[in-house]
């Protein structure tokens, strides 16, 4: 897994300084500007991104579970201005009540916003920390110095962070509000060691409390919103033009699909009942308006003697097909007069004659005949009596 390490290197919101870990193996320090980030770091990384606490606000909130957020949220906005000198409305809020924190984070809006979109740009899997969570990380009461600014961590999450130019007040200021505060000192300022000269200094290797965060970094803060962004997550799981255009597909399928299917079933229907009403004129012609086909064929069925029309299948056309005579290319019955017209083509004139002579022992009769011979080939149309 590569990770990346992300500090602003000065008082300077686009200039960066990178530490790229490979397994936790550090492999590279570099100094960028914050627009080449995506040309550094791919979709196949994690990105732990510092704001400087120079540039948030963290406060200590009650611990309170029946407090929603959205409560804890207005009841800070009541009492922000003892600690926000910006309008409130320019500020990101976080409530953070979680493993034995209990915090209130502001971030300026604008500020959050470009590091954001920028660090999608690379399609990395993005962590925003306040920076002297670091600090925090390694000991909760700390001062870390870090590229030129010392980062104070004052326990219970909150902390800040000041330049070299501003310590001497910053200390006088934390010396009245912060009695309680003896820290431990990652630091070889002289000036912060006679400050707080009960507290023995030690040297900060920035790649360990690298390590050391990742071993906590669950528990504090992350400062990303992540929301839905598009190109954001095309780049991170690096789909490309082809699964795009399936993706699509198979989202307007879905879309489309349940409006076809009902258009189609209704063209259905309407065929159906076309065919329905087609049936019915056949089976009974004399009836000109079909209202209720359904009711309408049940009556007509009613009327029929069905047991006349099953002796008249049985003992008239039943012996026709018995003898397998192909050149019988159609048969119409008229079951009302219990009749059939049956048309032949080029039928053997001793084939025709023998099923004539065959009709009377079938109880079928003759009634008319239409044909002509052509070469002892009989042609064209009879009309048979079926039954007695």
């Amino acid at each position: 897994m590569n990770r990346y390490f992300i500090h602003n290197s000065a008082n300077d919101s686009n200039k960066l300084e990178v530490f790229h870990y490979l397994k936790n193996n550090f492999q590279s320090q570099t100094k960028i500007i914050i627009n080449d980030i995506s040309t550094l770091v791919g979709p196949d990384s994690e990105i732990f991104f510092f704001v400087p606490s120079s540039k948030i606000t963290s406060i200590e909130i009650e611990n309170s579970k029946k407090e929603s957020e959205e409560s804890a949220k207005a009841k800070l906005i009541s009492d922000i201005d003892n600690y926000v000198v910006s309008d409130i409305s320019e500020n990101e809020i976080f409530i953070y009540r979680k493993n034995n924190l209990n915090l209130a984070v502001l971030v300026e809006k604008t500020y959050l916003n470009l590091i954001s979109n920028q660090l999608r740009l690379t399609g990395a899997k993005i962590y925003i920390y306040p920076e002297h969570f670091l600090a925090y990380a390694k000991n909760e009461m700390s001062i870390l110095e870090l590229f030129g600014r010392f980062i104070f961590s004052f326990g219970k999450g909150e902390g800040f962070s000041e330049y070299k130019e501003n310590i001497k007040k910053y200390l006088e200021l934390i010396k009245n509000s912060r009695k309680d505060f003896l820290p431990k000192l990652f630091t070889t300022d002289k000036e912060i060691i006679t400050f707080f000269k009960d507290s023995k200094p030690k040297d900060a290797n920035i790649n360990l409390l690298h390590l050391d965060f990742l071993k906590s970094y669950l528990f504090f803060p992350n400062l990303y919103i992540s929301g839905f962004h598009f190109e954001y997550w095309i780049k991170r799981y690096q789909i490309n033009k082809f699964d795009i255009s399936i993706a699509i597909a198979v989202i307007t399928l879905l879309v489309i699909y349940p409006i076809s299917a009902t258009f189609l079933n209704n063209t259905y229907t309407e065929e159906y009942k076309d065919e329905t009403i087609k049936l019915f004129k056949e089976i009974n012609p004399n009836i000109n308006r079909v209202v209720n086909p359904r009711r309408q064929i049940d009556e007509v069925i009613t009327s029929y003697n069905l047991e006349q029309a099953s002796q008249l299948s049985i003992a008239g056309l039943d012996s026709i097909k018995r003898l397998d005579i192909p050149e019988i290319t159609k048969v119409d019955l008229d079951v009302n007069n219990s009749e059939a017209f049956l048309v032949v083509e080029k039928l053997a004139a001793n084939k025709y004659k023998f099923l004539t002579n065959l009709m009377p022992q079938a109880n079928i009769v003759l009634i008319n005949e239409e044909i002509e011979t052509i070469d002892g080939m009989v042609s064209g149309s009879i009309l048979v009596g079926l039954g007695n």
